[in-house]
């Protein structure tokens, strides 16, 4: 039976704070970091840098984004492997048993290849070794339009269903298919666990992650329903929570809680596809801003650029800017303010500067005339502290 818990009543601030501490907190290696955070988006956007770099250099201090791939792919040992998480994402591979009810669903689905295509694959992979997905077109079929390819829907499935793993990619960044028995250790390679066994480690998990959420929060941060998630709740460690502003109830880790009075240290920019902003209405709600991502939209539909990054400074959210990153050059195309001029010069500064850090940057660059003055202020300090 759940256990009666007092519910935590939060101000506004004070849950801020909690998500930002949490969520961008540093937890140690790689490994520790995937862990803590449940998953790692991926996108194929590389204008600054692969989205999975950004988020995790962000939480390792001193590495840079070059060298995140050779702290994940490590010769000694697999640290983490691809799946259908959050979005596209990397997730620690101590973890491959919590998405064994993902990967049961994904074996009932409607497109699942049929049995002598599957084999045709397994076996192919199995007496191959690992294989890019180009060197299985021939065998089941090439693109049409936009859709996916027969192969690619087929391998895709395999791997959303555990069936194929990748825990590599070669050097032109396609992903290298294999069986799981090769990539994931023994003593993880189990789907024993139940759906709602998963679940509730997963809801539980997200909910340290995230520090303070609601139900909508913890389901989006985990791509599951909200019926789901509420039938797990009670039997987790998270307690409920009152947040003043918040409409809806929300749960709290108790870990989380020793951060309320804890201002985040710093700035930053915060990649597009960062853990912290992934949900528009919690970053609406927590920190007050609106985020969208627009890089996928047409040029002339987008308000603040292609790969825009919100600057945090504290734990507060206070502007944004377009980014792009190329041969030793940081350029920085729009800024946009969402506070006080003066409070957003030195944070834009000192972001500019650890950004530029992160990337190998040797030359910060100023494309648009920012509209705010002390703007063009701050980037020449950054300028002036990324040459030092």
């Amino acid at each position: 039976m759940p256990r009666i818990r007092d519910i935590e009543t939060l101000s506004s601030g004070q849950a801020r704070n909690i998500a930002l501490r949490v969520t961008s907190g540093r937890a140690g290696d790689a490994g520790d970091v995937l862990r803590h955070l449940v998953s790692v988006q991926l996108d194929a956007i590389t204008v600054l840098a692969p989205a999975h770099q950004l988020t995790l250099a962000e939480r390792l201090p001193g590495s840079t984004t070059g060298e995140v791939d050779s702290l994940l792919w490590q010769a000694d040992g697999t640290v983490a492997f691809e799946y259908p998480a959050h979005a596209a994402a990397l997730v620690a591979v101590e973890d491959w048993p919590l998405w064994a009810f993902r990967r049961r669903r994904s074996r009932i689905h409607p497109q699942y290849p049929d049995p002598a295509l599957r084999d045709d694959l397994l076996s192919r992979i199995g007496s191959e070794g690992p294989l890019p997905l180009r060197s299985l077109h021939d065998q089941v079929g090439t693109a049409t339009g936009w859709n996916w390819s027969p192969a690619k829907t087929a391998v895709q499935l395999l791997l959303w269903s555990g069936e194929l793993a990748c825990v590599r990619r070669d050097r032109a960044g396609n992903r290298l298919f294999q069986l799981p028995p090769t990539a994931i250790g023994d003593q993880y390679l189990t789907d024993a666990l139940t759906d709602q066994e998963c679940l509730r480690a997963l809801v539980e998990r997200a909910g340290h992650a995230l520090g303070v959420a609601t139900v909508d929060d913890l389901a989006d941060y985990l791509r599951v329903t909200v019926a789901s998630v509420k039938a797990v709740l009670p039997d987790t460690e998270l307690v409920p929570a009152a947040v003043d502003g918040w409409p809806q109830p929300a749960w709290a880790s108790e870990q989380a809680l020793a951060f309320v009075d804890t201002v985040a240290e710093g700035a930053s920019f915060l990649g597009p596809f960062d853990n912290t902003i992934w949900y528009r209405k919690r970053v609406a709600r927590v920190f007050d801003f609106e985020h969208r991502l627009e890089a996928y939209k047409p040029a002339t539909k987008r308000q603040h650029g292609y790969y825009v990054c919100p600057l945090r400074v504290g734990s507060d959210i206070v502007g944004r800017a377009d980014l792009a990153y190329r041969d030793g050059t940081l350029t920085i195309i729009t800024a946009s303010p969402d506070a006080p001029a003066e409070f957003l010069a030195a944070g834009f500064s000192a972001a500019c500067a650890r950004l530029s850090a992160m990337l190998g940057a040797t030359d910060i660059t100023v494309l648009g005339q920012p509209a705010d003055t002390p703007i063009p202020e701050a980037l020449e300090r950054a300028i002036g502290l990324s040459n030092t």
